[in-house]
């Protein structure tokens, strides 16, 4: 029963990826094709709750392939993880957002 819950775990993160991958593509196409620039670049720091390296790994990564994130750093004790965004609208609500992804990542890892 269990493996049948990690497959259902694994499926459901990558589907929630998949969405959150094409947003950003799509938000980035937008920017791209309008003629005012709608950036707002800044760098985060985001608390980890991550603790296993394969799930700082798969975060990090992730984060990096997202189209206008890009990690860029990490606390030597593993505890934060710089992150540059282009469209900073808040730094709480790019936390947030970082946040529901370690929770995805904290159970599909656990």
């Amino acid at each position: 029963m269990r493996i049948i819950t990690k497959i259902y775990l694994a499926i459901s993160f990558l589907m929630y990826y998949l969405v959150k991958l094409i947003q950003a593509n799509v938000y980035i196409a937008y920017d791209i094709l309008t003629p005012k620039m709608h950036t707002n670049p800044g760098f985060v720091w985001i608390p980890l709750r991550v603790t296993s390296d394969i799930g700082i790994l798969l975060l990090s990564n992730l984060l990096s392939m997202t189209p206008g994130t890009l990690t860029v750093d990490i606390r030597p004790d593993k505890s934060e993880l710089l992150v540059h965004c282009l469209y900073n609208v808040s730094d709480g609500k790019v936390v947030d957002e970082i946040e529901e992804m370690q929770d995805k990542i904290i159970t599909l890892t656990s």
